[in-house]
């Protein structure tokens, strides 16, 4: 591919621009010009607006750039003038923000003049541990960059856990204290909102028509998925057509986005005014980012009631939130979405929970919705592993020789299937496969209970529907829901290309990589849907079990997963 790069002079003046820009750090935010209240989520960088090329030293505002991960620092903001942004707006009525590149890349265009990053062959950028970052590609999307935000637009807010709902799924007795309202609450849920406190006494949101929850991934991020899918609501606002039944196009101000920080004790967590502390998760025991996987919170020394609550007991009570027809009297859609280990949260939560909440299946079944509820659409981005609903997998057909292992077999970029389907059937592993791993069904890889991994909101709730070991209501449940499954086309790192993999059996029993395990499992849904006819599918003609889409020329990068067309499409679409 020809590329036509900023020339050296305008690129050295940007760099030298750049230098004497600083962005400090205060609590939680990132402060791009405090005098003028400019700040940015924590994980990001500010990225400043000149007022124009013949100006380039006049800056007019700031915008936010994120990264792939917290772990990395950010790349260079793109060039980015004034004048030509109000150019690129179609009717001029609000600012975009800027652009941005990866560390170890830098800003250009393609030979159509499309905005991209190349690979800086002189660089070489290391984490913030001193090591060395390895770029695989000669080019990269650029990152979108969000609008900044006041000091008070990104603080920390918390939504109360009323004491029932982490009752409603332990079989214990009712609450029955009425002395004052904190006795029926346990703690908060730390949250980023772009409207600031969600709910409110004296207020009621009639404005917002649609909710976006982010769940962040292994880094606890939630400031760059507030900055990610800020971003990402200007940009679907300028299509015309991606809310279904609806005339017209999004507009941003009817746009609620969300971003849940279940955080850990490591964590720098702002104080609240509250009476009711920030419910915490353990990071690191019985295993890693155990929030992903429904664990409880960890007990508050000072609490009196002595209790707990399952991550995804926190995330029905914010759904629930959202759904009350008091507070958002016309929300019509909700989309829940989360990355890595975010998309192995909503994966997991959207197959156990029992809120309310859920409705619009697509099947006829006794989940229809009774009474005038939002669409709740769960988006699912390149989670490590999948909660199978059996205990079948994917694996070679007896009589086929397989030379290679699985793990170790180099995997195409192309948008094409990458498990070769013809020597591969859905089944139960043979005795021989099973010693590999006799726990490859166990929670979280499987339903099967694993006192290693205690989970009591997900083994309850499922159990209520699992029939002397048939999952029919349990998969028809599942089925009906609004899933759709994002996998980035070069998310294709096998399990032996890093130590940190090594021994997750149950991982590889589902695939040699993020992009094939979700196509593996995406695959086996519609086997058993298949097997059920479907459910007694709406409108017989589609017969196929929620959607999955490629997002193309993206890794295993969360900011580039949303911002990308099939990204927006699958939120929004």
């Amino acid at each position: 591919m020809h590329l036509c790069c900023h020339p050296v002079a305008k690129l050295l003046v940007w760099q030298l621009v750049l230098s004497t820009l600083s962005s400090a750090y205060d609590a939680n935010r990132v402060v791009c010009d405090a005098d003028q209240n400019i700040f940015c989520p924590p994980s990001t960088s500010c990225c400043p607006t000149f007022k124009s090329r013949k100006e380039p030293d006049v800056v007019v505002r700031y915008s936010c750039l994120m990264g792939w991960s917290s772990r990395f620092p950010r790349g260079p903001c793109c060039p980015h003038y004034e004048d030509e942004t109000v150019l690129e707006n179609f009717d001029g009525s609000y600012w975009r923000g800027g652009t941005g590149c990866g560390n170890g890349y830098e800003c250009a265009s393609s030979s159509i003049d499309t905005p991209i990053c190349v690979i800086n062959s002189t660089a070489h950028p290391m984490d913030y541990q001193g090591n060395p970052i390895k770029n695989k590609y000669e080019t990269m999307p650029r990152y979108r960059a969000c609008k900044s935000f006041t000091k008070d637009g990104i603080s920390l807010h918390g939504l109360p856990m009323p004491l029932s709902a982490a009752l409603s799924y332990k079989n214990s007795s009712s609450l029955t204290s009425t002395d004052g309202l904190d006795e029926h609450y346990m703690g908060q849920l730390a949250y980023f909102s772009n409207i600031g406190q969600i709910i409110a006494d004296d207020r009621v949101n009639s404005d917002i028509k649609t909710a976006i929850i982010g769940i962040h991934g292994s880094g606890r991020d939630a400031g760059t998925y507030l900055c990610a899918l800020t971003a990402i609501a200007v940009d679907a606002s300028k299509e015309r057509s991606f809310l279904r039944g609806q005339k017209g196009h999004l507009n941003r101000k009817d746009v609620l986005v969300v971003a849940p920080w279940f955080t850990a004790p490591a964590d720098d967590i702002p104080p609240t005014s509250s009476s009711l502390p920030y419910l915490q998760w353990d990071a690191q025991y019985p295993i890693f980012h155990t929030w992903r996987y429904g664990a409880e919170s960890i007990l508050d020394a000072n609490d009196k009631h002595n209790m707990t609550i399952s991550s995804f007991g926190a995330m029905d009570v914010l759904l629930e939130s959202l759904c009350d027809r008091n507070q958002f009297p016309n929300l019509q859609r909700i989309v829940v979405i989360g990355h890595s280990a975010g998309g192995q949260f909503v994966h997991r939560w959207a197959l156990s929970s029992n809120s309310w909440c859920f409705g619009n299946g697509q099947f006829v079944h006794r989940w229809a919705p009774k009474a005038d509820l939002p669409n709740v659409r769960v988006v699912v981005a390149n989670p490590r592993s999948f909660t199978y609903l059996d205990a079948r997998r994917y694996f070679v057909v007896s009589d086929q020789i397989v030379g290679v292992k699985e793990d170790e077999r180099s995997l195409s970029e192309d948008e094409g299937t990458l498990t070769p389907f013809t020597n591969y059937e859905l089944r139960s592993p043979s005795a021989a496969e099973e010693n590999e791993c006799n726990s490859f069904n166990k929670y979280e890889w499987g339903l099967d209970p694993d006192e290693r991994v205690p989970a009591p909101y997900v083994i309850n709730n499922v159990q209520k529907l699992i029939d002397h070991g048939d999952n029919t209501e349990l998969f028809c449940r599942y089925a009906s829901r609004d899933v759709v499954y994002l996998t980035g086309q070069r998310d294709i790192e096998t399990l032996s290309a890093e130590n940190r993999y090594q021994g997750l059996h149950g991982d590889r029993f589902q695939g040699p990589s993020r992009r094939e395990r979700s196509e593996r499992f995406f695959a086996s849904l519609q086997v058993r849907g298949r097997e059920l006819e479907f459910c007694g599918r709406i409108g017989g003609e589609s017969t196929q079990v929620h959607e999955r889409r490629i997002v193309k020329q993206v890794a295993h990068d969360h900011a580039l997963i949303f911002s990308s067309p099939e990204g927006i499409q699958a939120m929004f679409g």
